[in-house]
């Protein structure tokens, strides 16, 4: 056997393996042998045909199968003993074709790899970038503490309807003649928020109505033309609402109002549980810091997405495009083919840049991943699924019973030892750039945020 290398440049190579009968026949003879041992073909004893017989039924299946796994198991180790950092996978040459097998003949395979460019981290506290730090306003208080007040508040009966009262009326679908219709939707007890009612003519009349008291109405200017709310509020499937009449009878039954909570010992409790405040002042530091605490997070999350996209292009980090065009078809030929190669390639390209720059940060400070780091995101990972913070009051044993039986799945393992390298990159490049600290309203952070996303979702498809 005999593996050469051609580095065509700094970002393609072909590896080319030649293999004599000698590197494939002693695996091919031991395997058909153990075949021949095992079959049970008519006119001879289980196990006795002879070894021609078993050659004209099995022979060039297990020709084809030594030859590929002499080959491959050749490529696999040049490329781990020369330790070449390739990109994708290799891909046979279009010229290498075998169009027959022979025990007797000789192969030359050439496969062309990518290879991963060299990088030179150039990344100091020269770097600067703006962090946009949020001021909490007691304006913004007060509305967290109103929120709570109406979530933790009780509904009462009322008489009348208020913009902001919750009603519960019964549908009923009308014929042309504005009779119920036989065969046709009725919906007992249908919960509606009346200042969701946009038709403002609409909205005065529900809001006119007493109890047990009834208006034929439009049922799509009820629900604003939305049909998911529609399908769920009639109880019709998605697909039928466009088959409804348009004039429904809306009788109203019940008028629902929220009582907000009072400030006091026992909305505390609701909140944080008991004891763990005890004055509105304590309430109000609280829910302030809670809020510097989310927006402290949008912000570092600003900052990474930025800091990265911009470190990678500061790097001009080079791939062999030509290359992963044609790995990406022949790996998928199912999602990329030379129509949409071009642009259905961007986005893997974006995603390689990223994950060089950061293998190589990784790899020049000598970075770990540890199995508590492992650990770690996946417990984010799973507190983010089922609500993040909510979920703390569960414990730490909670939480490991769904996180260990995760972590024993192979596709769950990779992705959370990705989540927590990029946790190890951003801590460092938080600690290694400059942050510009620009003070800023939550109108300017929130239109700086929109502002990002947009860019963000266009530049990065994958």
């Amino acid at each position: 056997m005999n593996v050469t290398f051609d580095k065509k440049d700094e970002l393609n190579g072909t590896i080319a393996i030649s293999i004599e009968p000698t590197d494939f026949i002693p695996s091919y003879d031991k395997k058909l042998k153990d075949y021949g041992k095992k079959a049970n073909i008519p006119g001879f004893r289980a196990g006795q045909a002879p070894k021609g017989v078993i050659e004209k039924m099995v022979g060039q299946s297990i020709l084809l199968e030594e030859v590929n796994m002499v080959a491959s198991n050749a490529l696999h180790d040049y490329i781990e003993q020369n330790k070449l950092n390739i990109l994708g996978q290799p891909v046979l040459t279009e010229d290498t074709k075998i169009d027959e097998l022979s025990k007797t003949a000789s192969y030359t395979f050439k496969f062309e790899i990518g290879l991963t460019p060299e990088i030179e981290l150039n990344i100091s506290s020269a770097d600067s970038y703006p962090y946009y730090s949020v001021t909490v306003s007691e304006a913004m208080v007060d509305d967290e503490i109103n929120r709570m007040r109406k979530q933790m508040g009780t509904l009462t009966d009322v008489e009348e309807v208020g913009e902001n009262d919750m009603v519960y009326a019964s549908l009923t679908e009308l014929n042309e003649g504005g009779e119920v219709l036989d065969g046709g939707v009725n919906a007992p007890s249908v919960p509606l928020a009346v200042n969701t009612i946009k038709d403002e003519e609409l909205k005065k009349a529900v809001m006119a109505l007493t109890k047990g008291a009834s208006m034929n109405l439009n049922i799509f200017a009820l629900f604003n033309n939305d049909e998911v709310e529609m399908s769920h509020a009639l109880g019709v499937q998605k697909a039928g609402i466009a088959d409804l009449n348009k004039e429904f009878r809306f009788t109203l039954n019940e008028i629902k109002r929220t009582t907000e909570s009072e400030i006091n010992q026992e909305l505390f409790d609701k909140i944080y549980g008991p004891g763990a405040i005890s004055t509105e002042e304590e309430l109000r530091t609280r829910i302030k810091t809670e809020i510097q605490g989310y927006f402290e997070q949008q912000a570092n999350h600003l900052l990474e997405h930025e800091l990265f996209d911009s470190l990678v292009a500061k790097h001009s980090i080079t791939l062999p495009d030509e290359f992963l065009k044609r790995w990406l078809m022949d790996r998928h030929p199912d999602k990329f083919n030379a129509e949409n190669i071009d642009e259905a390639y961007k986005p893997e390209a974006n995603y390689l840049r990223n994950h060089i720059l950061e293998e190589k940060i990784l790899l020049s400070n000598n970075i770990q991943i540890t199995e508590e780091d492992i650990r770690a995101a996946a417990k984010g990972y799973t507190l983010q699924m089922f609500g993040g913070y909510n979920m703390g009051n569960l414990g730490d044993d909670f939480l490991n019973s769904i996180i260990e039986p995760q972590l024993k799945k192979d596709d769950f393992r990779s992705r959370m030892i990705n989540v927590a390298a990029r946790a190890k990159v951003n801590e460092y490049l938080m600690n290694t750039i400059t942050k510009d600290v620009k003070e800023v309203s939550i109108e300017e952070f929130n239109a700086i945020v929109s502002e990002h996303n947009a860019k963000h979702h266009h530049n990065h498809e994958h």
